[in-house]
């Protein structure tokens, strides 16, 4: 049973990863039989993975045809950053004021990777990083289910931020603000560290929007 699986998580890690990397694009057909000889392993865990990531709607059954991966609309950004507002504030709130120094030095150690690689022009690296950098303070809370939940997210968010970075260029505005919550956070003001968040959440979904508007215009294409 431990051995189906991992098998089955194995699937799910490596289809997950190709869909956020673009390795596979969205309207993609996947084929049960094609993913279990090129990983090596039987249908059952791909049948198994596919269900998985067609629940947390990475992928699309259409009817008579098959699975399809799932492309990004206005309404997934919508949703994603509605969360993602809700509960990055939340997490804000609950650690601002207890926040030790050498927590605060960590962070600042996840963000300077983060100006490294923008030098270094790696721009996976960079929202790698950058998924680090949220998924890091959401730690500081000690709450396990407001981890899960964010980690979650932070996997859309991942698939939606190689998109911003790579089309409009935004590395340095999320440099920047991180940089301003980190200056709220040494502070340990929570009124300015939400302030922090919220532009840093909005500036994202404004700039994910745009994308998208250029996108359906036909003017975002590679």
């Amino acid at each position: 049973m431990t051995k189906f699986v991992s098998y089955t998580d194995q699937v799910y890690r490596e289809l997950k990863m190709s869909i956020l990397m673009g390795k596979i694009e969205p309207g993609d057909f996947l084929q049960e039989r094609a993913i279990a000889e090129q990983l090596g392993v039987s249908r059952t865990p791909v049948r198994e993975a596919l269900k998985r990531l067609e629940f947390e709607g990475w992928l699309e059954t259409i009817p008579w045809k098959g699975v399809i991966v799932r492309d990004i609309d206005k309404q997934d950004v919508i949703e994603v950053l509605q969360c993602r507002l809700a509960n990055e504030i939340f997490m804000i709130k609950l650690i601002t004021t207890n926040i030790t120094d050498e927590q605060l030095h960590d962070l600042k150690s996840i963000y300077e990777r983060m100006k490294a690689s923008l030098k270094e022009e790696k721009a996976e690296e960079f929202i790698e990083e950058d998924r680090r950098f949220h998924m890091y303070l959401v730690q500081l809370t000690n709450n396990s289910r407001l981890i899960q939940f964010i980690d979650n997210l932070s996997d859309h968010m991942l698939r939606l931020g190689i998109r911003a970075i790579t089309r409009e260029s935004r590395a340095l505005e999320t440099l920047e603000e991180h940089e301003q919550l980190i200056h709220a956070l040494e502070k340990r003001s929570v009124d300015e560290a939400v302030k922090a968040m919220e532009h840093h959440i909005y500036q994202t979904q404004e700039t994910l929007m745009n994308m998208l508007e250029k996108v359906l215009k036909g003017e975002g294409k590679n």
